[in-house]
């Protein structure tokens, strides 16, 4: 994977933690932030830079992305341009380590894979793993692996569109951490530690663990309608943007209680304890609050594959849309204090299965693996 965000992390560990509950001992497991830990360190912190900038930046993010469905083959070479650069350190990898199969989370990972297969005719088995739930950009239109897993059907039949090799083709639903349902403390015991009170309604706003997004003007819109409610702000690494909302929305006597935190390991629990999410709609947060089936509130996305996530949340009425608007959020927030929206939330939840396919994964990965 690549530690961009946790959109290609968090499939990573899902799979390896079924792996190893599945098939204990059988397999040595590791996780790589690939570039970073094979040494292409420049490289690595030129991309990631790159992203930190284009999430600030979502209408740029989103111009591009349209420009590349237009110019898909265009834009594959150019990111072929870059495989010179971090070529020597895939070699050396598959040369030391002797991988039997890598699954891959990043589509820059499976194509400087897939180059070095091609060119030097060795390597592991290459799966690649695609990230959004149920769409793709032009540059995850890799055919040069053995096997493409995906986690709709949707994105399958774009894929099948665009001529993509059917035999190579895996749908199973989207992998959540088995850890992720690790839940050790009770609502109360989660809330009480924050100085929140139990009795009220807790809503949880998470927008990405860089903490990028208007996250400010949004709890200042609550905190000035001063309804009757927990918010607690995981700003992630933005340790700037924590000590700002706790200076200016942290004090205990506001009707508003707002609870500002950096990133959290234990997120699951937040989300455990809280009665509804302001989250961005990316594929991991979205499927690890939909797992938990909690009513879903989204920000405006980062990227356009994260639109799909908007209107399957949106038409199946497990969640709403408020964007990048504080009077929408308000008027969200105010309609589940009153009840009626999270009570239909709650009845929408019944009629609908999310599934997690961590387990089915992994059982593939050891079919692949055993020759099956």
């Amino acid at each position: 994977m690549i530690e961009a965000g946790g959109g290609h992390k968090t499939p990573a560990l899902a799979v390896a933690e079924a792996l190893e509950e599945l098939f204990p001992g059988k397999y040595e497991l590791k996780v790589l932030d690939f570039m970073k830990d094979l040494g292409c360190t420049n490289l690595d912190e030129a991309h990631k830079k790159m992203w930190k900038y284009l999430l600030k930046h979502p209408e740029l993010t989103k111009s591009i992305q349209t420009f590349d469905f237009i110019t898909g083959p265009v834009n594959i070479q150019i990111y072929k341009l870059f495989l010179d650069r971090v070529a020597k350190y895939v070699m050396r990898y598959l040369y030391n380590e002797k991988p039997d199969l890598i699954f891959s989370t990043h589509y820059f990972n499976t194509m400087s894979i897939a180059h070095i297969r091609k060119a030097y005719d060795i390597g592991p088995i290459l799966i690649n793993y695609l990230t959004e739930i149920f769409d793709f950009d032009s540059y995850w239109y890799l055919k040069n692996v053995d096997h493409y897993i995906v986690a709709s059907t949707q994105a399958e039949t774009k894929l099948l569109k665009r001529k993509f090799p059917r035999e190579k083709l895996h749908a199973f639903p989207y992998p959540v951490r088995s850890s992720f349902f690790d839940i050790r403390r009770s609502k109360r015991q989660v809330l009480e530690p924050l100085g929140l009170d139990n009795g009220r309604k807790t809503l949880l706003i998470t927008l990405g663990s860089e903490g990028i997004g208007s996250i400010y003007r949004m709890i200042e819109a609550l905190v000035k309608k001063s309804f009757s409610l927990n918010v607690i702000a995981v700003a992630g690494k933005n340790e700037q943007l924590r000590q700002q909302l706790h200076q200016d929305f942290g004090s205990p006597d506001q009707n508003t209680r707002v609870v500002a935190m950096g990133f959290q390991e234990r997120i699951n629990e937040l989300i455990y304890a809280s009665d509804f999410c302001f989250i961005k709609p990316g594929p991991a947060t979205t499927w690890e609050v939909l797992s938990m089936k909690k009513p879903i509130i989204f920000f405006e996305s980062a990227q356009l594959s994260e639109n799909p996530n908007i209107k399957f949340v949106v038409e199946n009425r497990l969640g709403y849309y408020a964007g990048n608007m504080p009077r929408k959020l308000s008027q969200i927030v105010d309609w589940f204090l009153g009840g009626y929206g999270l009570q239909e939330c709650e009845r929408a939840y019944e009629q609908i299965s999310i599934e997690n396919g961590s387990t089915e994964i992994a059982r593939f990965l050891d079919q692949v693996l055993e020759g099956n």
